[in-house]
């Protein structure tokens, strides 16, 4: 497949995405990995593209619906991307996903955590997809405290070694450790969103 990978400035999800096909990332200040193909330094909200694109993977900016006590900001500093996303995948691509937190105004997402997939973290994520996929069924939290690698601590990061966070998330990459903690979607969730297409 030709995949579009948009507001994709560290790029975690296309080493799991290139497994499907040639990947172009776009972001406004990308890291280069060996898992993309074309990459594009741009603003999402003005690019163009002389190509289609057989599937869409977007991930607009989440602050705006996040608790933003903690970084001490309101909603209102953050621009809603989710149209921005939509209108490209609409015009570029035949199948989109669109990715973000599950407060956001997403058109009939399906939900998905780590619990589905016997990853020991919650991460809850929504994901609005631009075909049927299956709501999996609601899990429970997994015993013997795995669950802590999903808390924020005092320090301002997450627990657990860097590598350890690689095997829960499925991603080989050097990835920043920040971004491959906080954002970087599981790759068990994108080969569940997109198994769909195959």
């Amino acid at each position: 497949m030709k995949i579009l990978h948009c507001f994709a400035d560290t790029g975690v999800e296309s080493e799991a995405l290139a497994a499907y096909g040639e990947v172009t990332r776009v972001g406004l200040d990308p890291e280069d990995t060996p898992f993309t193909d074309h990459l594009i330094q741009a603003d999402a909200r003005g690019v163009e593209f002389d190509t289609t694109f057989d599937l869409g993977l977007f991930h607009p900016p989440c602050q705006r619906w996040t608790n933003g006590a903690a970084q001490h900001q309101t909603r209102d500093n953050h621009k809603n991307l989710i149209p921005v996303a939509r209108k490209l995948a609409n015009e570029y691509c035949s199948e989109y996903i669109i990715e973000n937190v599950p407060k956001a105004p997403l058109e009939n997402p399906v939900e998905l955590t780590g619990e589905m997939f016997g990853l020991p973290i919650h991460y809850k994520r929504a994901f609005e997809t631009s075909y049927h996929v299956e709501q999996p069924r609601q899990q429970t939290r997994l015993c013997g405290g795995h669950d802590v690698f999903d808390k924020w601590h005092d320090t301002g990061g997450w627990y657990g070694s860097y590598e350890l966070w690689q095997t829960v998330k499925g991603y080989s990459g050097d990835y920043d450790h920040r971004q491959l903690k906080r954002s970087g979607i599981p790759r068990a969730y994108i080969n569940y969103l997109v198994r769909p297409l195959l």
